[in-house]
């Protein structure tokens, strides 16, 4: 079971994703690649997850669409 904490609003998302994915690592080893939105991107997390395993990250960005418009893979 993923030991995963809950973490208050104060926390970025780019702070609390690296630990949720150290977890994530130990339960899921065969993963090798994360996707994720905008809040995850930049070299302070990609250098956090290349810490943690050779994984290639994969970021979504949301289209600037007014109303519903499916994202791919997010």
């Amino acid at each position: 079971m993923l030991n995963a904490d809950v973490h208050p609003a104060s926390v970025q998302d780019r702070d609390g994703g690296p630990p949720l994915l150290k977890d994530t690592r130990k339960l899921f080893p065969f993963l090798t690649k994360v996707i994720a939105d905008a809040a995850y991107q930049g070299p302070r997390v990609a250098t956090a997850l290349a810490a943690i395993a050779d994984w290639q990250i994969e970021i979504v960005k949301r289209a600037d669409v007014t109303g519903f418009k499916v994202l791919p893979k997010r």
